[in-house]
């Protein structure tokens, strides 16, 4: 660093202290590590530019951030605000006398087990489900089913008959809706591999497939049964006949 020069003055005239480039930098290196503010930099620049002395007496206030300043403050507020206090012997009595029953919140009449399965298989299918996916009495006790049936006086129903008394549909008509409900489900899974969500339902559905084909090898095999019978029925009456 060079030294600084000195300019002698007279007797009203004080002598100048020229700093020097070297000097300058060094100064404000200093005062942008040392985090000066902007008024303390100002003061320290105006003497430097008319060559007083650096004054000894100068404080830097440190630079504080507004977001500190007013998180310190609201601390400040908070903190007057929740000091304890002494509540009256009224206010006391009046609490202590507050006995409002509990009261919960109604349910919906639609929330319940058939509900969340409706929901289920409409976001899955897209429709609403039939009536038979949502009959609770299929989960139901063989045993209570009866004493049900004995109580309210219910015949029990072939097994040409549903549960609603309603006739149920011959093989043919079946074997029909099942092929109806598999190329259903096929398409069902082509579209949601088009829309890239195959993996969130192939499982469950390739199950209801194989489900629905297992049913109709079983009335394929009633088929064929009742077809045998036909025919050792017809050739014992035509070996009567000879």
């Amino acid at each position: 660093m060079e030294p600084s020069v000195n300019v002698d003055g007279g007797f009203w005239n004080t002598p100048k202290v020229v700093y020097s480039e070297a000097t300058k930098s060094l100064l404000k290196n200093l005062m942008q590590e040392a985090n000066v503010s902007n008024a303390y930099r100002q003061q320290i620049n105006s003497q430097v530019k008319k060559g007083e002395s650096l004054d000894q007496g100068l404080k830097n206030r440190p630079v504080r951030n507004k977001r500190t300043n007013a998180k310190s403050n609201n601390a400040r507020k908070m903190g007057r605000s929740f000091k304890p206090g002494i509540r009256p012997r009224h206010a006391i009595e009046a609490s202590m006398k507050d006995n409002t029953p509990y009261r919960p919140k109604p349910v919906p009449a639609t929330s319940g087990p058939a509900e969340k399965t409706r929901l289920a298989y409409l976001m899955t299918y897209g429709e609403e489900p039939r009536a038979k996916h949502l009959d609770p009495r299929k989960n139901e006790n063989g045993r209570f089913a009866y004493l049900k049936r004995r109580v309210h006086g219910v015949r029990k129903l072939g097994k040409n008959y549903d549960d609603n008394g309603d006739p149920l549909p011959d093989d043919d008509e079946r074997f029909l809706e099942l092929i109806r409900e598999v190329k259903e489900r096929r398409q069902f899974l082509d579209q949601m591999k088009v829309m890239g969500k195959e993996h969130i339902y192939k499982n469950e559905v390739e199950t209801e497939i194989s489900q629905l084909v297992r049913e109709m090898e079983q009335i394929d095999m009633k088929r064929s049964a009742e077809l045998e019978r036909a025919i050792e029925l017809q050739e014992t009456r035509g070996e009567r006949l000879h």
